[in-house]
């Protein structure tokens, strides 16, 4: 098992230029994560990965082998499958049942 992407058979890499807004790999990630639920598939957001293909040599290779042009501030890494676990029901709670103090 990858323990990276968890085997995901699908990975995206929002990252942005030196041109762009910080938040903008944010807000396509997340469009991106919306766009995969509502054809059923699960998803998740890393973001632990970014760091690692920012800085140094096998960094790097591994942008120009993979096409990423510029090193960038912010990224995510988005990976969509298929969920193993169907939930027929959420949990009901109601606003007032929240404990804010914590």
């Amino acid at each position: 098992m990858n323990a990276v992407t968890y085997d995901a058979p699908l990975a995206l890499y929002f990252y942005g230029s030196a041109y762009c807004d910080p938040a903008d790999p944010i807000v396509a990630a997340t469009y991106a994560m919306l766009a995969g639920e509502a054809l059923g598939l699960g998803t998740c957001m890393l973001g632990g990965i970014h760091p690692l293909i920012q800085q140094g040599r096998k960094a790097k290779a591994f942008r120009e082998a993979h096409g990423i042009r510029s090193a960038s501030r912010e990224g995510l890494f988005v990976i969509f499958g298929y969920p193993r676990l169907r939930y027929h029901q959420g949990i009901r709670r109601t606003f007032a049942s929240i404990d804010w103090a914590r």
